[in-house]
């Protein structure tokens, strides 16, 4: 299994939510490496978007999201699982480091 830096996972993150959601939603994109239920690795993607009034469009985009992810990082080998966050810019200093 490869695993990738925070570094380049935070730009994967970035490359493929620019991808899904355009430049103009994309505000800031962080990752934490953890644990998931079961102990086994996951990413924790999170991700600050400027998101539209059209909620079953954002519910789609986050499921994109999260597909493109988990393709794209088994492709370069890493089968780590991905969880995806999506928070608003009031909320961006709360979530966890």
């Amino acid at each position: 299994m490869t695993l990738l830096t925070d570094t380049e996972l935070a730009r994967l993150g970035r490359d493929i939510a620019l991808q899904v959601m355009g430049p103009d939603k994309v505000k800031e994109v962080a990752v934490v490496p953890g644990l998931g239920l079961a102990d086994e690795p996951v990413y924790d993607f999170w991700f600050q978007l400027d998101q539209g009034p059209d909620r079953q469009s954002a519910v789609q985009e986050r499921v994109s999201l999260r597909q493109k992810l988990r393709e794209e990082l088994r492709a370069r080998g890493d089968t780590t699982d991905v969880l995806t966050h999506v928070l608003n810019a009031q909320d961006w200093d709360k979530r966890p480091r």
